[in-house]
């Protein structure tokens, strides 16, 4: 859910893609809050609301709504493209298979000719009638119409110019935000390429461990056995390189010293050695003084808040 909120600009709740009575929020790119719908409800991503199971199907398991509902009814397996179920109405139910070639279309009952999946998309967990971008194109943008959606191109403005979807604003643009380098701070929230400093070849002479960090990025490390030797490498967007634990964690469970906005969606971030007094605003890199009363900055919530979250980067 964390990866599908950083693909949407807006705010609301979303489903959870492993188990379809659970749902998260989304606002600000992050997942903010999330939970469990009540006995015999599911969550129905296009209204945002659980309902009972007997009435909307689960977006993740055939065998748990067939189990539900009370009356005949065909289904596709989210799990599997070329295949659906036919609930009896009694609590069984019995799977069949498209032909070679073909792929069941919920929409329409049918199979198809073609590679496409119809419901095989992201927004059979997203609210109905929005726009958010291609997890699988960066660039480009996808319109979710109840439980589907089909990845489109922004085109080109009047000038001629190829224009980009950015996620972080919901909006097409002239500049690709997927084009990094090295420091995604003017495109928050969008993974971009990163590029390696200068290779330090010294790193690894006096080295203990597998992996060293570069020592001049939050993300950034060096293999020092193998093959791979002397080779600069970077943590998957959104996640920093723990000496400590040899690989990649979450920014919030240790403390680093360099830039924290860089390769990470956060939009303000906390800064180190000040006890989370004071963030720095990632876009323009503006450092900020939270006030009186509300004295610690929660990157969590992007917000100045009242108490100490005691997260490892208000401890330092």
């Amino acid at each position: 859910m964390e990866d599908m909120c950083q693909q949407w600009w807006g705010k609301g709740y979303i489903g959870n893609p492993t188990d379809c009575t659970k749902w998260g929020y989304c606002q600000g790119q992050k997942l903010v809050s999330y939970g469990t719908c009540g006995n015999g409800l599911v969550f129905e991503s296009s209204s945002g609301t659980c309902q009972y199971n007997t009435k909307v199907a689960c977006s993740t398991s055939v065998a748990a709504t067939c189990k539900a509902v009370t009356s005949p009814t065909y289904l596709a397996n989210p799990n599997d493209c070329s295949s659906y179920a036919y609930c009896f109405g009694n609590g069984t139910s019995a799977t069949n298979k498209c032909p070679a070639g073909q792929n069941y279309a919920a929409n329409s009952n049918t199979c198809v000719w073609g590679p496409s999946c119809p419901q095989d998309s992201i927004c059979r967990f997203m609210p109905n009638n929005i726009y958010m971008g291609d997890p699988n194109n960066c660039g480009q943008y996808i319109q979710c119409i109840k439980g589907y959606g089909k990845s489109t191109s922004c085109g080109t403005n009047a000038d001629g110019q190829t224009l980009y979807y950015n996620a972080a604003t919901g909006n097409c643009q002239p500049t690709n935000p997927c084009n990094g380098n090295g420091n995604v701070d003017n495109n928050p929230g969008i993974p971009g390429t990163v590029t390696p400093p200068a290779i330090d070849a010294t790193k690894c002479k006096s080295a203990t461990t597998s992996f060293v960090a570069d020592g001049s990025t939050c993300y950034g490390f060096y293999s020092c056995t193998g093959k791979s030797k002397d080779m600069w490498g970077a943590c998957p967007f959104g996640t920093e390189f723990s000496v400590t634990k040899q690989q990649c964690v979450s920014p919030a469970s240790q403390v680093c010293l360099f830039d924290r906005c860089a390769n990470t969606n956060l939009t303000y971030a906390a800064m180190p050695n000040t006890l989370c007094s004071q963030y720095k605003y990632c876009p323009n890199g503006a450092i900020g003084n939270c006030p009186a009363g509300y004295a610690y900055f929660d990157e969590r919530y992007g917000k100045c808040v009242p108490n100490d979250p005691k997260t490892a980067i208000c401890s330092s």
